[in-house]
């Protein structure tokens, strides 16, 4: 669950970031022209007042490092689309840096005007970039076990059936 996730203090390897970034960066487009661009958060000051934009989870408090996903619109070449390639890229640095070993959590940003305007003037984003999630990450004080949330009831074939399947 995540609200029993800890974070440690730790610095985290640039090598290691940009592994969960290829990660992210790797996915298929569904807005065409991969809009999605990312900023790397790894100093204590901006992760600081990046917490007053996008209020973390108080167990998250130590993450150093964090990365916002963002749309950029012009390379986006279906315009109403590109949120979907960052709501994917997100999910993907989610799995990327749980399969390097570190706890990570997701916080929204779009479609919160405010949240969206705080990062902006934060990041010191162009006019056709918009901020959409942020990503913390950092060393889990303790690793949850793993949970299975699989079940025949949320499967349907063909039509919404409510029954089990054969397997």
């Amino acid at each position: 669950m995540q609200n029993e996730t800890k974070i440690e203090q730790g610095p985290i390897s640039v090598d290691t970031l940009y592994d969960i970034l290829g990660a992210a960066m790797n996915i298929p487009s569904v807005a065409m022209g991969h809009p999605a661009q990312f900023v790397i958060l790894n100093e204590i000051e901006t992760l600081s007042k990046a917490s007053e934009v996008v209020p973390a989870p108080p167990f998250t408090m130590q993450a150093l490092a964090a990365i916002i996903v963002c749309g950029d619109i012009n390379r986006a070449q279906i315009k109403d689309k590109w949120m979907l390639d960052c709501e994917a890229a997100a999910q993907q640095l989610l799995q990327a840096t749980h399969a390097n070993g570190l706890g990570a959590y997701i916080s929204e940003i779009y479609p919160d005007r405010d949240r969206i305007d705080g990062m902006t003037v934060l990041l010191d984003l162009p006019e056709n970039v918009v901020a959409h999630s942020y990503v913390g990450m950092g060393y889990p004080a303790h690793v949850p076990n793993a949970r299975d949330a699989f079940s025949n009831d949320r499967i349907h074939y063909n039509t919404w059936v409510r029954k089990k399947s054969s397997f």
